[in-house]
């Protein structure tokens, strides 16, 4: 298993960790708007599919 599927998985662990976190506190928030958020969410989406590409690639 190379460094790139590595580190992709564990951000999908992350991810995943997350997720059961917020749907079990539903009272935990962010301090900026909704808006930052999904920017943060989709960059977060993003290099987890580019690690994900780079893994699969052949050298």
């Amino acid at each position: 298993m190379n460094k790139y599927r590595l580190a992709a998985i564990l951000m999908a662990l992350a991810a995943v960790l997350f997720l059961l976190f917020a749907l079990t506190n539903p009272q935990a928030s962010f301090p900026w708007s909704n808006t930052v958020t999904y920017i943060l969410y989709a960059v977060y989406l993003i290099v987890m599919a580019v690690l994900f590409g780079l893994s699969f690639q052949k050298k």
